[in-house]
């Protein structure tokens, strides 16, 4: 590439794509999940060859890490994203992106397009229950999701139904058929569900993504009332476009090493396109999947984690991925601090050893990177914090903006020029004080002191009380957050009862693990061919497990059933 050459960097959408390219897009990064980073266009990040080979092996099989590189190549790139392609994989529907990065160099001017495509949609994304994928099971929406997303039910009907038309990102068209039947009454998925599950390979845990294009009609009516008026109706277009996905459970993720990314990958070379990229000032490409470790790196979040300046002893939390898809906090403390592989001297990537504070029921590293995770602010510091700033808040009440002694020379002044115009030959003053009054008088003084020191005194007298209140209150309020937790909830199986604590499972498919062990009927409840899961609520009634959000079910089920079909 010429020196001082200028390169235009891909825009996000082009302009004949237009809403079909921004429905991809969205529907990608849903599949992708909420804790994916990926980078934008223009961005200056960083590369991390260890992560990127890392991702290959899919399993961050040390042994391949830590092999010399066949290049001298640095364990840090400083690079600009030229340019973003979402893809999906065939067979699998799994999502990764090919980005282009070009190296930072001062001789090469980048310009990147300004880019605003926003667009009105509504989108819901829901954890598919044993019910879900049952083969006499259609789809139950949640009634927010189906008034919020769906096009408007005619409930002038019988029965209520529409057809829903949507494509995947293959562009591949779906229909379903939209109804409100039942007892009670529920949004549901009849015609055209199975063979979405059947087509997609869907199981109990795999999560279903729904995106909507909200058209807004703009109608200019003139009305002649009173006077002539111009009005502005926005409606909603029944013809919205509609778009379906999936995301996988982490047990169904494919094997790297036999996926699109790894073949192509592991073809070019990445270490040595990145080299060569490096000495040439030309683009590379990677590919980067939500699964795997961030490798591609925001040049301001890095520089942010390394002013965090951690080191051993730190406390710490880290965002995982729940098997419900839900975002879970874990806290931990660095163990100890060193290269994860000898070749790469001075490398950030993994350079953190952790102990984890409690067990889990997902995966998670003993190696993590800076920018992974935050550091961990006791909640200690946070009652200090309410407690300090309540105490402000009393002294500004109590005694003005400002507590301090008083100024003398003001009060010398002030009863200077009083006396003056009372009785000034009669009288001699120092510092405001008369020195020919009596001592009595002469301590004038000293109430306000006293004064003061008993309202210090009032204060921390106080501040216990709030320190005592402010921690009932804390206490209280977990107690009201986590009101079910208070008691166990029973689990009966054919004559055999069990008691089980909802709080220490993390969603329904930890639950149904745990339940299977507890039983000894390992595999069973997933499959969903010979028992039923049902639940009686705190009214008596008796519902199918699965079918609300889960923190509303911990908070309604009274005792859990296992029934034989």
């Amino acid at each position: 590439m010429a020196n001082n050459q200028t390169m235009n960097a891909q825009p996000k959408f082009r302009g004949t794509e237009g809403v079909n390219r921004y429905l991809y897009d969205q529907l990608w990064k849903l599949c992708a999940g909420p804790l994916f980073d990926l980078p934008k266009i223009g961005e200056e990040v960083y590369y991390f060859p260890q992560g990127n080979i890392e991702q290959l092996v899919a399993s961050a099989n040390d042994n391949l890490c830590q092999l010399k590189p066949i290049f001298d190549i640095s364990s840090r790139i400083h690079c600009n994203v030229i340019s973003i392609k979402l893809k999906v994989e065939t067979n699998t529907d799994e999502v990764y992106a090919k980005v282009s990065l070009l190296p930072c160099s001062p001789e090469v001017e980048i310009t990147f397009p300004n880019d605003n495509n926003e667009q009105n949609i509504k989108y819901f994304t829901k954890v598919l229950t044993a019910s879900d994928i049952g083969p006499h099971g259609d789809f139950i929406l949640f009634k927010k999701d189906a008034i919020e997303c769906l096009p408007p039910l005619d409930m002038s009907q019988l029965i209520p139904s529409q057809e829903i038309v949507a494509k995947d990102l293959h562009d591949h068209v779906w229909k379903f058929k939209h109804t409100f039947r039942g007892t009670p009454k529920r949004h549901l998925f009849t015609s055209g569900w199975k063979e979405f599950v059947k087509g997609k390979s869907l199981a109990v845990g795999d999560s279903f993504v729904f995106l909507r294009y909200i058209h807004f009609v703009i109608l200019y009516l003139l009305c002649f009332l009173i006077f002539c008026i111009l009005s502005i109706f926005c409606s909603r277009g029944e013809n919205g476009e509609s778009r379906v996905g999936i995301r996988k459970t982490s047990h169904q993720q494919s094997d790297m090493s036999s996926s699109v990314i790894s073949k192509e990958s592991m073809h070019h070379g990445f270490i040595a396109s990145a080299s060569n990229a490096i000495h040439t000032k030309c683009m590379f490409d990677v590919f980067y999947k939500p699964k795997s470790s961030k490798f591609i790196v925001n040049c301001d979040k890095f520089l942010d984690a390394v002013n965090m300046k951690f080191n051993t002893s730190s406390r710490f939390t880290m965002k995982f991925e729940g098997h419900d898809f839900n975002e879970i906090i874990y806290s931990g403390t660095i163990v100890k601090m060193e290269d994860f592989s000898i070749y790469w001297k001075g490398s950030e990537w993994r350079n953190l050893q952790v102990q984890w504070d409690e067990a889990a029921t997902i995966p998670r590293p003993n190696k993590v990177s800076l920018w992974e995770i935050e550091p961990l602010i006791p909640s200690s510091n946070i009652l200090k914090s309410v407690i300090q700033n309540n105490k402000r808040q009393r002294e500004i009440n109590e005694f003005g903006p400002i507590i301090s002694k008083p100024d003398y020379n003001d009060q010398m002044v002030q009863s200077t020029k009083e006396n003056s115009t009372t009785n000034a030959s009669s009288s001699f003053r120092l510092f405001g004080v008369d020195l020919t009054a009596s001592s009595k008088a002469r301590d004038v003084l000293e109430p306000l002191e006293s004064y003061q020191k008993n309202k210090t005194s009032e204060i921390f007298e106080e501040e216990n009380l709030d320190q005592t209140q402010a921690v009932t209150s804390l206490t209280e309020i977990q107690r009201k957050e986590l009101s079910f937790t208070t008691s166990s909830t029973k689990v009966h199986m054919e004559g055999v009862t069990r008691t089980v604590d909802l709080t220490v499972f993390d969603g329904y498919n930890h639950m149904i693990v745990e339940l299977e062990k507890l039983f000894n009927i390992e595999g069973k409840l997933h499959m969903h061919s010979q028992w039923k899961l049902t639940f009686k609520d705190h009214e008596g009634d008796m519902m199918l497990v699965g079918d609300d959000p889960w923190p509303k079910f911990c908070n309604i089920v009274k005792e859990i059933v296992i029934s034989s079909k």
